[in-house]
């Protein structure tokens, strides 16, 4: 196993018995993909490509119950999903638009991940020189671990083909799909807000000024190892203007943190990318 893939049994020392005794991740290989505890397939959301535009693929999981995949930061354990893309000259693929995760523990651990029916989008620029109508094969090789009380390190190729079927039903279904992914990734934070925060005695204070109030707010870290996943988030209204976030800082923090970087969710579903600078406070 490369060191990446060593690190989905990061903390798990005891509960990742089958990524242990694995040799190497598990391989599979179909466009729509049989993985351990669910299935994985590339999907688009439209039927067709159109020459010059941006066009949404994305890989759809779907786990059974009690199993998960994860964020871009695993949290306590695991290691985000990977693309490797073979495409058709010209087209280029983007990153990965993660949404929000939840918070999922598994004994003292807290993962950041998603279960059950999760799709993770992908913009695909379409070239210029396409010509309406071309059929057009995808190929993605997925790395991933997927978890309960064991973790199982995965390798699956995916495809998908275009122009496809037409079937309004599946169309307007993976429409709604990725119209849902979109309004649950990170928005940009708005320009009027500010952000700050300070540390000291083994604590980060978060400072979320809105402008508005605020009663209830959730902070996931973008890179591991900032803050004790585990521990609580002790919220705290600013009487009309946002929040105050009391965050644990990890025991392996870097001393030279400045900057904290992450996802704040505002309520029930209102999810914001901040960047707030870190002073120390003695």
């Amino acid at each position: 196993m490369t060191q990446a893939w060593a690190g989905a049994s990061r903390a798990r020392s005891g509960l990742c018995v089958l990524a242990v005794l694995l040799a190497c991740p598990i391989a599979v290989a179909a466009q729509t993909a049989p993985i351990p505890h669910g299935t994985v397939r590339l999907v688009a959301e439209d039927s067709t490509f159109e020459a010059g535009r941006e066009a949404w693929v994305g890989l759809l999981f779907d786990l059974d119950q009690g199993w998960h995949i994860y964020w871009v930061n695993p949290g306590d354990a695991g290691e985000p999903p990977t693309i490797q893309w073979s495409l058709p000259p010209g087209f280029q693929a983007g990153s990965i638009r993660w949404p929000t995760p939840h918070r999922l523990k598994t004994g003292p651990l807290i993962d950041y991940g998603y279960e059950g029916r999760t799709l993770l989008p992908v913009t695909m620029q379409v070239p210029m020189a396409f010509k309406a109508g071309t059929p057009v094969t995808l190929a993605a090789g997925v790395r991933y671990v997927v978890c309960r009380e064991v973790c199982i390190p995965v390798r699956a190729q995916v495809t998908l083909t275009l122009p496809s079927g037409t079937d309004p039903a599946d169309a307007a279904a993976k429409g709604a799909l990725f119209r849902k992914a979109r309004e649950a990734s990170p928005k940009p934070m708005p320009a009027t807000w500010k952000v700050q925060g300070t540390q000291a005695n083994g604590r980060i204070i978060l400072v979320v000024q809105t402008g508005a109030p605020e009663s209830e707010a959730l902070f996931f870290p973008i890179d591991r190892d900032q803050i004790d996943n585990a521990a609580p988030q002790v919220v705290t209204p600013i009487k009309g203007d946002g929040v105050r976030i009391t965050l644990r800082r990890s025991a392996v923090a870097d001393n030279s943190i400045s900057v904290l970087k992450g996802v704040v969710v505002l309520g029930r579903d209102r999810v914001f990318e901040i960047a707030a600078p870190l002073a120390s406070r003695r």
